[in-house]
C-alpha cells in the first residue's frame, strides 16, 4: 500500500508542488485536461463577463471561470491552466488560496507559458490590464 509522501513543513510541500511538471495538457472548445501531481485533472472552462479578477474556480464543480476581456487564446488557456492547478492544490492539500495555492499555480503556469515560447511579461501585462479593469487594483 502506498502512503502519502510526508513533508517536513508546509513550506517544503509548497516548494515541491511548485516544481512539479505538467503532463498531457489538452484543451478542447470549453475544457482543459492535464496531469499534475500524479493526478488527472479536467475542468470545464466558462468565459464570463466581469469575472471578479481575471479567473476563478468553482468550489464544488470542476469549472474554471475566465474573464471575457482576456482575448488571446493562449492567454485564456494559460489562465485556465493556472486556475485548475490552484483549485487542485488548494482543495487537495487544504492550502490558503491567495498565499499558498496561487504562487504554486503561478509557478506552474509560468513554466508552461514559456514552453509555448510566449513572453511571460507580455502575458502578465495583459492579465494585469484585465485585473485593473475589473477593479482589483
Amino acid at each position: 500500500m502506498r502512503g502519502k509522501k510526508k513533508y517536513r513543513s508546509k513550506k517544503d510541500l509548497i516548494r515541491s508542488l511548485m516544481m512539479k511538471q505538467l503532463k498531457n495538457v489538452k484543451f478542447g472548445k470549453d475544457w482543459v485536461s492535464l496531469e499534475y501531481d500524479g493526478k488527472k485533472i479536467k475542468n470545464k472552462i466558462k468565459i464570463v463577463k466581469h469575472e471578479w479578477g481575471v479567473g476563478d474556480w468553482d468550489r464544488k464543480k470542476n469549472i474554471v471561470f475566465i474573464d471575457d476581456d482576456l482575448k488571446r487564446k493562449r492567454d485564456v488557456q494559460s489562465v485556465a491552466l493556472h486556475e485548475c492547478i490552484e483549485k487542485y492544490v488548494a482543495q487537495k492539500y487544504k492550502l490558503n488560496v491567495d498565499d499558498e495555492a496561487h504562487p504554486i499555480a503561478e509557478a506552474v503556469e509560468k513554466r508552461y507559458y514559456r514552453i509555448l515560447d510566449g513572453s511571460w511579461k507580455v502575458h502578465q501585462k495583459k492579465v494585469e490590464k484585465v485585473w485593473i479593469k475589473e477593479g482589483m487594483k
